[in-house]
């Protein structure tokens, strides 16, 4: 009994503190100059993540343009700025979803196709930043752009292992499928999670013609139907992600949003 009023205070405290965040009074601020495609500095010294979404690092293709856009939708003004949830990132820096007047700069940079969605999202944001990334999608704008043509899709996300993920890491897994009748070699290849901070480097590994491969998060011996990625803790949020393949030359092969 005492461990489910323990978890139903919990769950209490957690949505009072969301409350708190949907009702807090939004902030101005007036932005000195832009970092890259997601971040800021405002003149205060502060330094601003755009919450819900992530723009190409530095030595990503399309990190100049993303940080171009950026820059012409916010340099030298003034925004409003609601907080995120979690406010901070692991790095310190604040988390925002970010207004200039009635544009909504985080949700105008995945509909540009400069940044993609990065759970967590407010609740009442969701919507518009699947649809905006959807179209980005469809249009072949920016990062969707740079798609390559290729007979390797992602065919399956087992995201929610059975019982206690942080235990049964193998049961969280992709299915990487070869729809083509020709060999695909993978070697160099990437698979990252949304946040960019998981990346998985295949070994040297071909994927047979009509063939799949299952790449599981935990530990084990590869096989030419088994990969392991070797991380100790889980990689695919349950909540959402967005799983990416690139191919040797940096070039986006497949993405899967769930």
């Amino acid at each position: 009994m005492r461990k489910y009023l323990g978890v139903s205070l919990a769950v209490l405290i957690m949505l009072s503190e969301l409350l708190i965040l949907e009702t807090q009074a939004a902030e101005i601020a007036t932005v000195l100059r832009v970092i890259d495609g997601d971040t800021c500095v405002l003149e205060d010294g502060r330094r601003l993540r755009y919450a819900g979404i992530n723009a190409p690092e530095k030595g990503e293709p399309l990190f100049e343009e993303a940080t171009q856009a950026n820059n012409q939708l916010v340099a030298g003004k003034k925004i409003r700025l609601e907080l995120g949830f979690p406010p901070r990132d692991k790095g310190g820096r604040s988390l925002a979803y970010i207004f200039v007047g009635k544009l909504f700069v985080n949700l105008e940079l995945v509909r540009q196709g400069y940044a993609h969605i990065r759970h967590p999202l407010r609740r009442k944001y969701r919507d518009d930043f699947l649809q905006a990334q959807r179209e980005a999608m469809r249009a072949g704008r920016g990062i969707w752009g740079k798609v390559r043509k290729s007979s390797i899709i992602i065919a399956i996300v087992h995201f929610n292992a059975e019982g206690d993920d942080r235990k049964n890491l193998n049961d969280e897994y992709i299915v990487i499928e070869n729809r083509a009748d020709e060999p695909v070699d993978l070697t160099g290849w990437t698979v990252y999670d949304e946040s960019n901070a998981h990346r998985y480097l295949f070994p040297s590994f071909v994927l047979s013609g009509k063939a799949k491969v299952t790449l599981r998060t935990g530990l084990g011996k590869n096989t030419r139907d088994e990969l392991f990625w070797g991380s100790r803790s889980p990689v695919w949020n349950n909540d959402g992600d967005t799983v990416f393949i690139r191919d040797s030359e940096g070039n986006l092969v497949a993405s899967y949003v769930y």
